[in-house]
C-alpha cells in the first residue's frame, strides 16, 4: 500500500511539474520578446553612438585643423610686429 501512495504521489507531482513548466512556456516567450526588444534597443543605442563618435572625431579634426591655423597665423602677427619694432 505504502509503494502505491508513494508512487501516485511521484505521478502528481510530475505531473504538478508538468502543468507548471506549460505555465512557464508562455512566461519565457514573453521574456524572450522582451530581450529581443532590449537588445534591438541596445544595437539601435550602439550605432547612435558610433554615428556620434564618428561626428565628433570630425570636429576635433577640424578644430585641430583651425588652432594650428590661428597658431601659424599668430607666429606672423608676432614676427610682423618685431619687424615693426626693430624699424
Amino acid at each position: 500500500m505504502k509503494r502505491i501512495v508513494a508512487i501516485m504521489s511521484v505521478i502528481a507531482l510530475s505531473c504538478t511539474l508538468m502543468s507548471a513548466c506549460a505555465c512557464f512556456q508562455s512566461d519565457c516567450q514573453k521574456c524572450t520578446e522582451l530581450c529581443q526588444a532590449a537588445l534591438d534597443k541596445a544595437k539601435t543605442a550602439e550605432q547612435t553612438c558610433a554615428d556620434s563618435l564618428k561626428t565628433c572625431q570630425g570636429a576635433a579634426t577640424r578644430a585641430e585643423s583651425a588652432a594650428r591655423r590661428a597658431e601659424a597665423a599668430a607666429d606672423r602677427a608676432e614676427a610682423a610686429l618685431k619687424m615693426q619694432m626693430k624699424k
